[in-house]
């Protein structure tokens, strides 16, 4: 398992505003799967990514020393990048 990364602070060790990456997500079945950790044979919910299978980056995102969301962009200039090569072989 990959430890998360380190969220980056102000000099009082406040966590500064902003997207934050603290890791990635693995994706083998062109899903990502959200669910509670002691409910993983039934996730609550799915949803398919823009390219399929990959690394997709996890963000956390911060506004006054509060967490707001956690964010996964499902397209990535990696998967763009990939899919447009596909596209061109066409």
């Amino acid at each position: 398992m990959r430890k998360n990364l380190e969220v980056p602070k102000d000099k009082k060790g406040r966590v500064k505003n902003g997207l934050h990456p603290i890791g990635e997500v693995s994706v083998d079945s062109g899903q990502i799967a959200i669910s509670d950790p002691c409910n993983s044979d039934n996730p609550d919910i799915t949803v398919s990514t823009n390219f399929g299978d990959g690394m997709f980056p996890v963000y956390e995102q911060w506004e006054n020393h509060e967490r707001l969301a956690l964010v996964i962009p499902l397209s990535t200039d990696l998967h763009n990048a990939l899919r447009e090569g596909v596209e061109e072989k066409k």
